[in-house]
């Protein structure tokens, strides 16, 4: 039997500032705090408790606490983010605590890496209930050896990167005439790996189709020949579908394990528009 442990514990940091009316002789000397390690695709939740430099919880209820992201090589303001104070709580000797949220949109733009973070406290001043100055700021200390910027890693993509979506937008026009047939001149698109090694019977292909005022029918063939990517043995899996003038964009799903697809469409007598191009997943 595999076991594996996940744990869940807190993204924190101590900072440090030491108001004028409080100075205290140093007991204790934290010389630094870990890096921080967040992660892109996901919401990153980093807590704060704010200390004096005894080591003692430090009410920071009046202010306002900023969290800055910040380039290493240009020195560029990336994000900039403002902490939620959390109300202090004398029964649970909940002191000097607040939170922040850097959320999978705000670390979208970001590369893997390693940036600088710094924390500021501001003092505010209410102007109207629309707006503030900010009257004074001042640096919170991420060590006790008064470092102002720490270093935060952002590791890669928590969930994976999605891959892109096919795209066919090449069509062969076909002439049945010249094979003694009989049926409407058509258009067959350029063949689609079904990857059937990576599918079962139950797996969803998914076609989004994109026209431009294109009058007809359209359908999809599979196939199930393995002789290489030139299958000659198709059949029709989804039956054709008739459009006019169409203009917004069609999807169909099908469901099932098939090597190769193709799409094939008819153009009508007065069709003035066109397949501008089809999306596979």
């Amino acid at each position: 039997m595999q076991s594996n442990s996940v744990y869940l514990y807190p993204n924190k940091i101590d900072a440090y500032t030491n108001p004028l009316d409080s100075l205290t002789a140093e007991r204790y000397r934290r010389v630094y705090n870990r890096n921080l390690k967040i992660y892109r695709s996901v919401d990153n939740r980093i807590d704060l408790q704010l200390r004096n430099s005894d080591q003692k919880s430090l009410s920071i209820s009046s202010s306002a606490v900023i969290f800055n992201i910040i380039g290493r090589e240009d020195n560029q303001l990336l994000v900039q983010k403002e902490f939620t104070l959390i109300p202090n709580d004398s029964a649970r000797k909940i002191k000097g605590r607040a939170y922040v949220t850097l959320t999978a949109s705000d670390l979208e733009g970001l590369e893997e890496g390693s940036y600088s973070y710094s924390i500021l406290q501001e003092e505010r001043e209410n102007l109207d209930s629309t707006g503030y100055q900010v009257t004074s700021r001042t640096p919170l200390y991420v060590d006790s050896q008064y470092g102002v910027v720490g270093t935060i890693d952002i590791s890669g993509d928590a969930l994976g990167s999605v891959i892109n979506s096919l795209v066919v937008n090449k069509f062969s026009y076909v002439n049945p005439f010249t094979a003694g047939e009989t049926t409407p001149k058509y258009y067959i698109s350029s063949i689609i790996d079904a990857q059937p090694t990576l599918g079962t019977a139950q797996s969803v292909h998914t076609f989004q189709m994109y026209f431009n005022n294109y009058s007809g029918s359209i359908s999809i063939e599979g196939s199930l020949d393995d002789q290489g990517a030139s299958p000659s043995k198709w059949t029709t899996v989804l039956s054709p579908v008739d459009l006019t003038a169409q203009t917004n964009p069609v999807y169909k799903n099908i469901v099932g394990k098939y090597n190769w697809f193709r799409i094939k469409h008819i153009p009508s007598t007065i069709n003035t528009g066109t397949v501008d191009k089809i999306l596979y997943r």
